[in-house]
């Protein structure tokens, strides 16, 4: 690493280990202002790890849409990528502030609103459009095996949605771990954001392809780094905190806005053709024009964080 500043020199210097990981866990550890503070008071950050936490269940999938094989040879698709979803739910989801505590059947929710940051086990609940798009708890083997399933609250949030909507039957709550008190990482979110419209900035205004090349070395240092943190903050390895229901949150939250981003692509009459993992979405390339143009689209196309971007095969969004 050469020390200088990539954000205004361009350099040559563009081997792997020129840019670290960004320290994201660290800024939020070390800045009180970017902390999860719940009426100024600091969270739990060593909360007892729960049984539900080791067992806990995050969407999975990888569906294929039941009529894709009959496709004519001129339907082409485009694969549609998160545009680093787990940073763009950061900023909105709620957390457990406090340690989490058994439920008692009485406290467990029967509306998307009433769902406490938490953990619920829960049996899979009956989908009858599975030929149209992937279960909301995914396709995983888990569900094929295990009669109930530990799955973090915006999953829980997603079925009572589903529910209240009429296009999910009843929703069983066999057990729960919640916590009363919530906060949100709203402030270490809008901190990192902020970082990374730097960056992306700064790889705009590169005069040179070198320039350009270091640029994009430290953005991908930057997505490493944040990727990393939520992995700490899970793991409690080089950290001071060891919170895996926050990061299990997080996870379950990108996973739910991207099948709903599926689920409001159904609306339109078009097909999803795939669901290949919980970061991609295709649908038929002919499509994207009618669908995208409409006044009130599904989603939104660009490269913005909570977009979707469109991808070439063995490429990133």
């Amino acid at each position: 690493m050469n020390g200088r500043n990539p954000s205004t020199t361009d350099s040559n210097d563009t081997d792997d280990d020129a840019f670290p990981p960004y320290p994201a866990l660290q800024q939020m550890e070390s800045r009180p202002e970017l902390q999860p503070l719940a009426q100024a008071r600091e969270p739990y950050w060593q909360a007892p790890v729960i049984p539900a936490s080791h067992a806990a269940y995050i969407p999975t999938w990888d569906w294929r849409w039941h009529r894709a094989d009959t496709l004519a040879a001129d339907d082409t698709p485009t694969t549609l990528a998160s545009v680093n979803g787990p940073l763009d739910v950061l900023g909105r989801i709620r957390v457990a502030h406090s340690h989490l505590s058994r439920a008692t059947p009485s406290h467990r929710p029967l509306a998307p609103r009433d769902v406490l940051p938490g953990y619920y086990r829960i049996a899979r609940p009956t989908w009858a459009f599975e030929g149209t798009i992937v279960h909301p708890l995914g396709d995983s083997s888990r569900l094929e095996t295990e009669a109930l399933i530990w799955v973090a609250h915006p999953t829980l949030a997603l079925l009572l949605e589903l529910k209240e909507e009429g296009a999910l039957g009843e929703v069983l709550i066999d057990d729960a771990y919640v916590a009363q008190a919530a906060t949100d990482f709203s402030k270490w979110a809008a901190n990192l954001r902020q970082r990374r419209v730097e960056i992306l900035d700064a790889i705009e205004r590169s005069a040179t392809d070198a320039g350009r090349a270091a640029h994009l070395a430290r953005f991908f240092a930057f997505e490493d780094g944040y990727a990393a943190a939520l992995e700490s903050i899970r793991t409690g390895e080089g950290t001071t905190m060891r919170r895996p229901d926050w990061t299990h949150a997080i996870y379950a939250e990108h996973a739910a806005a991207m099948w709903r981003r599926a689920w409001s692509w159904t609306y339109t009459g078009r097909p999803v053709v795939a669901m290949p993992c919980v970061d991609e979405l295709v649908v038929l390339t002919a499509d994207m024009g009618p669908v995208m143009s409409r006044p009130t689209p599904p989603f939104t196309i660009g490269h913005t964080l909570g977009a979707l971007a469109p991808i070439e095969d063995g490429e990133d969004a």
